[in-house]
């Protein structure tokens, strides 16, 4: 979590290598994008997975994902 908690950061998404084509990143990262929208929070898609597939396949997210504009109007809320 970043920005007094406002920002959540998605590192990384693992799934185990015997788990792998049955779509539990993408249900992962589904959990985490609803979980932040509950939240009122905006996401920085740092695994490459989320930025690169998940926000690809899934464009309705992208509404979500950190800019740095974002961080100036906390700041300016402040």
């Amino acid at each position: 979590m970043k920005n007094d908690g406002k920002v959540m950061d998605l590192v990384r998404t693992f799934v185990p290598p015997s788990k792998a084509g049955l779509g539990l990143a993408s249900h992962l990262c589904v959990a985490a994008f609803e979980h932040a929208s509950e939240h009122s929070f905006s996401i920085i898609p740092t695994c490459s997975y989320v930025s690169e597939t998940f926000l690809h396949r899934n464009p309705t997210w992208q509404r979500l994902v950190h800019s740095e504009d974002d961080s100036k109007n906390l700041k300016s809320s402040i």
